[in-house]
């Protein structure tokens, strides 16, 4: 058995702007502050390969308030706010799916020696949410990371290989696909495989520069995804 984990914004889905405007909503409901207000410091946030505990730190650090880590009152407003924001998204034609995502992932999936999940920084609520439009909202049951376990992305990773081992899939055996170099070092950290696909929101240099197993333009040609994760075994 192998483990494939994927990350979600930008390497399976974009959601124009609706996980950014929901958070907003989310901090502004808890804090009591305008929303235009929120919005304007969420748009100075850095949202690529973050944990949701960071993002909620540092946007109401922007606001001039300490919160604790994931706090209830500001991730109970945000999951409330997303299904809505997430729904006019895709009213409004700005929720993307990426070049051959969704059919890589069906591809897996109907494989017994592959078991697909996630590794993200969402909450695992949210990453039901963001996912369901497009029928993928099961894989936030599967064992992977999640923003719920830890702070730091490589934390969470390591969260998500010791379930895999306890499933009996051992570290190297697991690959990581993310468009993030924090998707990248995350992986490595735990000592998982990582891919690099260029669909999100970091430079393609800055993904062939960072130490990634292997980087894809896209995911549309699948051969050598597939490819790399046959020859695992083979690998140091």
């Amino acid at each position: 058995m192998r483990a494939v984990l994927f990350d979600i914004d930008g390497t399976l889905i974009k959601l124009g702007g609706a996980g950014r405007e929901a958070l907003a909503r989310g901090v502004a409901s808890a804090l009591g502050r305008p929303f235009e207000e929120v919005l304007a410091a969420a748009m100075e946030v850095d949202f690529r390969g973050r944990t949701d505990t960071i993002l909620l730190e540092e946007l109401a650090g922007r606001l001039g308030v300490r919160v604790p880590a994931l706090d209830p009152r500001m991730v109970a407003a945000y999951l409330r706010a997303l299904p809505e924001t997430v729904a006019r998204s895709r009213a409004e034609g700005r929720y993307e799916t990426m070049p051959g995502a969704l059919e890589l992932v069906a591809d897996l999936e109907s494989r017994t020696d592959v078991l697909v999940g996630l590794l993200t920084g969402n909450v695992r609520e949210a990453a039901r949410i963001k996912l369901a439009p497009v029928g993928l909202g099961h894989l936030a049951d599967r064992p992977g990371g999640f923003g719920d376990d830890a702070r730091e992305r490589a934390d969470v990773a390591r969260a998500a290989v010791r379930r895999l081992t306890e499933a009996g899939i051992p570290p190297e055996r697991v690959l990581v696909v993310g468009d993030t170099e924090h998707d990248v070092s995350a992986a490595h950290a735990a000592g998982a495989r990582a891919v690099a696909v260029a669909t999100g929101w970091t430079d393609s240099a800055v993904l062939r520069a960072c130490g990634a197993d292997l980087f894809l333009p896209d995911l549309r040609d699948p051969a050598p995804f597939l490819h790399f994760l046959e020859s695992m075994d083979l690998l140091p």
